[in-house]
């Protein structure tokens, strides 16, 4: 969510043919804590998260890898076993959803982004902020734990029909099933109010303070912080198919397989993106 890499790991779907062997993953951008140097070799991945300084990997046998920074014990705690579906990462901490909809979370625990992962069992998807995270739940409600210096756990939307989720710094973003964006939480550079009107809208990703959203006809809306124009130079035209947002750089797939990026791009994690 928050780094300044960027990783991406092949996949292949209707008309997108595979760059890498299918499930491998690629990285590039920012080498701090040798994100770059230690991504994992071999296939059979199927998800990944980007957290300030470490990452995470899905294997399609329900295992997670890591590496990076491994201060708050971020890889050294990471959980073994089986059975994991999907993983999030946050400046310092992390969490992963398990088959039976539970969550697990590990790292630094300063503002109970730890101690207080929600108990029991029906998640759906999680989300990892700067030091609060977020949780779908299979009711369509949403839950919020963590640091709240921001309200970004205090404001979080009442109600259900919420179906995606995403976390920056200090705000969240969620879509709900009428295609219409929710933003709540820290509002630096209008990332919260600033939110784009209407509907249509199918995924959503969130950057430090800036955050993108994608169409249903394949267009890309961004908004919030511009200081490296990552709103000004968000693409135009149609054809993407997946958005994520990295700390002040975002990335878009396309219907052919190939990626864009664009913002901040001091770690050439705009120039080098994957592949060249």
């Amino acid at each position: 969510m928050l780094t300044l890499a960027a990783v991406a790991i092949a996949a292949a779907g209707p008309d997108v043919m595979p760059v890498e062997p299918l499930g491998n993953v690629a990285s590039w951008g920012w080498d701090g804590s040798a994100l770059a140097a230690k991504t994992p070799r071999g296939s059979g991945f199927t998800a990944y998260a980007e957290g300030g300084s470490h990452s995470l990997a899905l294997k399609s046998d329900g295992t997670i890898t890591s590496w990076g920074n491994d201060g708050s014990k971020l890889v050294t705690n990471t959980p073994t076993g089986s059975g994991f579906t999907a993983i999030a990462t946050g400046t310092y901490h992390s969490a992963a959803l398990k088959s039976d909809g539970t969550i697990t979370s590990w790292g630094w625990d300063t503002y109970k982004q730890v101690t207080n992962t929600p108990t029991g069992s029906g998640f759906t998807a999680i989300a990892a902020g700067d030091s609060h995270s977020v949780a779908l739940n299979a009711d369509g409600t949403i839950t919020s734990w963590g640091d709240d210096g921001f309200n970004q756990v205090t404001n979080t939307p009442t109600g259900n029909g919420f179906t995606a989720i995403a976390a920056g710094n200090y705000h969240s973003v969620a879509l709900k099933s009428d295609g219409t964006v929710v933003s709540w939480g820290g509002d630096s550079h209008r990332v919260v109010t600033g939110s784009p009107r209407g509907s249509g809208f199918t995924a959503v990703a969130a950057g430090a303070h800036h955050c993108v959203a994608l169409k249903f006809d394949g267009t890309i809306t961004s908004w919030g912080w511009d200081n490296d124009k990552q709103v000004t130079n968000t693409p135009r035209g149609s054809g993407f198919t997946a958005v994520s947002a990295g700390a002040n750089h975002s990335s878009a797939l396309k219907s052919d397989g190939t990626i864009i990026s664009w913002g901040d791009d001091n770690f050439t994690q705009v120039t080098n993106t994957y592949p060249k």
